[in-house]
């Protein structure tokens, strides 16, 4: 189980080089996300995007939306984006995936001494507050705030599942 783990955790590293966001996929986002929201996910880096539309995209196929649940996937990841605008590397994605599943000890120290892991386990606040502090939908925000209160609903479920296999 945990090699299958990897293998998928490669494929998602492998998207994420690899994927592009199409002029079509812009178009789409600047559809659903508000004014004060669409700067959210243009800070985001590509492979962000990319995940966030993949994660929107298999919804969709499930007959799983609305339009606060794909504002908040499109915006989920936004607190992983440092205050100055610096994203979270692959690299960092990598070190954070691999100590979490194999070296639990490691990513603790790690999680005490770098920020970039500090940053990705506070994301769900941040993409909160910083959502909040654009502008976003009360709605948006308020299922951001589920999604970092670690609120059990369906329509969470159903994103979280979507998000692990994107």
């Amino acid at each position: 189980m945990r090699l299958q783990r990897i293998q998928y955790r490669l494929w998602q590293l492998w998207r994420a080089v690899t994927g592009r966001v199409s002029v079509a996929e812009r178009r789409f986002v600047a559809t659903q996300l508000t004014v004060a929201e669409q700067p959210l996910f243009a800070r985001l880096p590509r492979y962000d995007q990319r995940h966030a539309l993949d994660v929107v995209q298999l919804l969709q196929r499930e007959g799983s939306t609305t339009p606060a649940l794909i504002g908040m996937v499109l915006l989920h990841d936004i607190g992983k984006v440092s205050d100055t605008g610096r994203p979270l590397g692959l690299g960092w994605y990598g070190v954070i995936v691999l100590t979490q599943q194999l070296l639990p000890a490691v990513y603790t120290w790690l999680l005490t001494h770098y920020e970039p892991v500090q940053r990705h386990a506070q994301h769900e606040q941040r993409s909160v507050t910083m959502a909040r502090m654009a502008g976003a939908r009360i709605d948006v925000c308020m299922l951001l705030q589920d999604v970092a209160d670690g609120v059990d609903s369906p329509v969470l479920r159903v994103f979280a599942e979507a998000d692990d296999r994107c």
